[in-house]
């Protein structure tokens, strides 16, 4: 590898060199050929410019043989694909969490579904719940109620029967004191005193 870029600097060197001389040659070769008049200020100028031409040449081949523009264009390779690996790597870093945010939507659309269907069958049982606690409460209320209208019942008759007991004393009352004469009141008090002298 060392003696492929030895190879390279000198063939470039070479170049640059016959490159120099060529434009040297021609540059005589155009002064000679000017006729008669004295060019020799004009040979001088263009002899000024060719070594000027040279020496860039030369300069040029020295600098960049002492840059390491190889080194500079190997390590922007690398840098860029160093850049490139971290981006497909991003990418990927970023559809894998892509991918994972997809499948926790997917999810949390099915617990969402089934926290629907829970609240569904939730207040649905609910729902049976009070209405069977609420016919427990009016079957409990009917009951209650006939107890109390039983009740009722029962005091109304008593109450009835006591009126009637006490209209029937009245009304026999007055038919005996109607009906009733002097002679059977003194055999009624004579039969009570009687009585009174058995028990003493």
């Amino acid at each position: 590898m060392e003696t492929r870029r030895k190879n390279r600097r000198r063939r470039f060197f070479m170049v640059g060199c016959f490159a120099a001389v060529s434009v040297l040659l021609s540059s005589f070769a155009l002064a000679a050929g000017g006729g008669g008049a004295d060019r020799s200020g004009d040979l001088l100028d263009l002899l000024y410019r060719a070594i000027n031409f040279s020496l860039l040449v030369i300069i040029l081949f020295i600098v960049l043989r002492k840059l390491p523009i190889k080194e500079y264009f190997s390590s922007r390779i690398e840098g860029i694909k160093k850049e490139l690996e971290e981006l497909k790597r991003q990418r990927e870093t970023a559809e894998r969490k892509a991918q994972e945010l997809e499948s926790k939507l997917k999810a949390f659309e099915g617990e969402r579904k089934e926290i629907l269907e829970q609240f569904r069958a939730d207040g649905l049982a609910e729902k049976e719940r009070i209405l069977a606690e609420a016919g427990e409460r009016a079957k409990q209320m009917l009951e209650q109620a006939g107890v109390s209208i039983q009740y009722e019942i029962q005091t109304a008759k008593e109450k009835l029967k006591q009126e009637v007991v006490a209209l029937a004393a009245q009304r026999a009352e007055e038919i005996i004191a109607r009906e009733m004469t002097d002679k059977d009141q003194d055999r009624l008090v004579n039969e009570f005193i009687e009585r009174l002298g058995k028990t003493h």
